[in-house]
């Protein structure tokens, strides 16, 4: 049950960050949706923006009060680099996703892997603990 509070806070975080990137492309400059909120003429792909972003930050909400509960069941020191997981999500996620869109490149491509190779290394369990 552990694991999927922790995979479930990963998860959340990361579709938090593409929930507000949805969102804040069709919202645009925050200032230009402010005037358009004042005068009234503000589009309906900007509140729908706004929705996008609202979303991102209760996904952000869920995230850090699951991982409250994460750091009093897992060591930091292999329940913090997991986090980076969540590096991997969001990259697929914004390439994947046409909302967002975008590019997949072999430099980024090459980054994640690197991640995903620090992540094994950290989460693989010591020979301590093995032993056990």
């Amino acid at each position: 049950m552990k694991w999927l509070l922790l995979a479930t806070s990963i998860v959340c975080g990361a579709l938090g960050q593409l929930f507000m990137k949805a969102g804040m492309q069709a919202l645009g400059a925050l200032t230009v949706f402010f005037t358009a909120l004042q005068n009234g003429n503000a589009s309906v792909e900007q509140w729908f923006g706004l929705l996008w972003v609202m979303a991102g930050i209760a996904c952000y909400a869920i995230a850090m009060l699951v991982w409250i509960y994460v750091l009093g069941h897992f060591e930091l020191s292999v329940a913090y680099p997991l986090l980076s997981l969540g590096y991997i999500l969001v990259y697929l996620g914004a390439v994947l996703w046409p909302r967002i869109g975008e590019s997949f490149t072999l430099g980024k491509t090459a980054g994640i892997v690197l991640i995903m190779l620090g992540v094994a290394l950290v989460a693989k369990p010591s020979e301590a603990t093995q032993h056990e």
